[in-house]
């Protein structure tokens, strides 16, 4: 024993590490952006899950949407953080497992008088105009823009903000444009040296036909979105309208339901952790059933979100308890016909007795054979009526029959035993 155990301390703790190795659980995330600023808040999701669920959250980044599901197909991750303005494609079989931080339509100007009775066209075709960084899907949102305005692009005079030094544009005038996160800093500096926002249509309108709703029909899977007056310091000075996408998480169709219902409700349910890590989570939308999103959503999603729903009896209750009364009424009816049929059997094998009885009265006052053959005629029409009745399901062959048969021996016996009188 003593050799033994110098080996067996090891082996358990080699045991215990395998163990704790093959429980251990990691999800591989690939999140789509060009701006450094954008990956501000996934630290917060990347703790909130991580203290949550116990799993090893692994977040990577890159620029392209294409790329992205490429990797999320070929297995390298297991979900992917995108624009929910992802082309579908059909290779790829590619679920929603919910929308996280929207990126805004956000337009900022500069020195530029005369704003309230200003069109969008007009502002983007006579100034010079500081574009966010875009990438290719940014591209195709602006054209579809332009066009829905009727702006010519050749009439728009745009530099990269990259090539903006904003000290030096201090005094200048200028309009910023970009779909971009809350977030970014250069539209946060941009704030701080004077820009004012440029609303795309007065608050007021909205759900009146405004502009953000023409942008709506042109882009199904946008929002439209107001900026809360003074969320930055004290800027804007009113609500801005304006249009919103979100980033969505999606994962491929085979990923396991159960992983993908845990990671919804553990973001759903720690809005209020995220908020604390991160107070950009307040425009984390946990009512998302009635979005459009770019790609289905998978069936784990649907499961949360189906978690508080009534049973099936529960929902169609006012409409199954008729016939539920119904059946019931039903069956003790059955149940009471069944009764008085049984009763009547009943009733009807005492009959019998009672005319065995009265025939054995007649035992005492019998003086031939003739009238002792007659009696013994009677009691066997008595005892063939009986089993007739049984065959015919009349009578039920239960204990009160039983006794009928020892009464009808007996009375037999007595008859059959007799002695007459010479």
């Amino acid at each position: 024993m003593k050799a033994v155990f110098p080996y067996l301390f090891p082996a358990i703790l080699f045991l215990s590490i395998s163990c704790g190795n093959f429980s251990k659980r990691e999800l591989k995330l690939l999140k789509v952006t060009e701006l450094g600023s954008a990956r501000i808040s996934d630290s917060a999701i990347v703790r909130v899950v991580e203290h949550h669920t116990k799993w090893k959250i692994d977040i990577s980044y890159h620029l392209s949407e294409d790329t992205a599901l490429n990797k999320l197909w070929n297995r390298e991750v297991d979900m992917a953080i995108l624009p929910n303005n992802t082309p579908q494609d059909e290779a790829f079989e590619v679920k929603t497992v919910m929308p996280l931080l929207p990126r805004i339509l956000l337009i900022l100007t500069k020195n530029i008088p005369g704003l309230e009775y200003m069109e969008l066209k007009q502002l983007l075709e006579n100034h010079q105009i500081v574009f966010e960084d875009m990438s290719r899907l940014d591209s195709i949102f602006f054209k579809k823009l332009y066009f829905s305005n009727g702006i010519d692009p050749a009439k728009i005079n745009a530099v990269s903000n990259h090539m903006v030094n904003i000290e030096e544009w201090y005094d200048s005038s200028f309009v910023y444009i970009g779909l971009t996160h809350l977030h970014n800093p250069v539209m946060e500096k941009l704030l701080d040296y004077g820009a004012e926002f440029f609303p795309l249509d007065d608050v007021a309108d909205l759900g009146k036909g405004s502009a953000v709703e023409g942008l709506n029909l042109v882009f199904p899977h946008l929002y439209p979105f107001i900026l809360p007056r003074s969320f930055y310091k004290d800027k804007p000075l009113k609500p801005v309208l304006t249009i919103a996408i979100p980033d969505i998480l999606v994962t491929r169709t085979d990923m396991n339901e159960n992983t993908v219902y845990e990671v919804v409700k553990t973001l759903v349910e720690n809005k209020m952790h995220l908020i604390q890590y991160d107070n950009i989570y307040n425009l984390l939308d946990t009512d998302f059933r009635n979005r459009q999103y770019n790609f289905p959503m998978h069936d784990g999603t649907i499961k949360f979100l189906d978690r508080d729903k009534p049973s099936i009896w529960s929902r169609y209750a006012s409409i199954m308890w008729p016939f539920v009364s119904m059946l019931a009424i039903l069956i003790g009816a059955l149940a009471s016909v069944r009764k008085r049929m049984q009763q009547r059997k009943k009733m009807r094998i005492e009959t019998l007795y009672f005319q065995l009885l009265k025939l054995r009265e007649k035992i005492l006052r019998l003086s031939s054979s003739r009238e002792k053959d007659s009696l013994l005629h009677e009691i066997h029409g008595l005892r063939s009526k009986a089993f007739e009745a049984l065959m015919n399901d009349k009578l039920v062959a239960n204990e009160s029959f039983s006794i009928f048969l020892s009464l009808y021996n007996e009375v037999l016996r007595e008859v059959q035993e007799k002695e007459l009188d010479q």
